[in-house]
């Protein structure tokens, strides 16, 4: 049988945690946490074959594209996607700035989320 493709997501919203939970781990070996130090902790010392990034994290040291920033600072060259209630027109101009030099940002994934939307287009990307 085929190995599952890792996924890693973050968001800092327990109900929105199990919706990931439950919808990626079917057809993903998911791994989800609620803070960026977890995230950025995961993506560096394990090996993922894709990234979700909730932008928006209250009460957090930073945002998701400050994760992506972090993550990708370290090395780690996995594609990333954002989830996010805002739509990539509405962030505001530092994540849009911060945003631009991110090379692995493979879309936006606008809340709520379509499950069967969301695995598309994971799977588009990881096979």
């Amino acid at each position: 049988m085929e190995q599952k493709k890792k996924v890693l997501a973050l968001d800092d919203q327990k109900s929105m945690q199990n919706i990931l939970n439950f919808a990626l781990k079917k057809d993903f070996d998911v791994t989800v946490v609620g803070t960026s130090n977890e995230a950025v902790e995961k993506a560096k010392a394990d090996k993922f074959d894709f990234i979700l990034l909730d932008i928006t994290l209250d009460n957090d040291s930073t945002d998701g594209i400050g994760v992506a920033q972090q993550i990708q600072n370290a090395g780690v060259n996995t594609p990333v996607a954002f989830l996010t209630s805002l739509t990539e027109e509405s962030l505001d101009n530092d994540q849009k700035e911060r945003a631009k030099v991110l090379r692995n940002v493979k879309f936006y994934q606008t809340k709520p989320i379509a499950p069967a939307d969301l695995i598309g287009k994971i799977k588009g990307i990881v096979g």
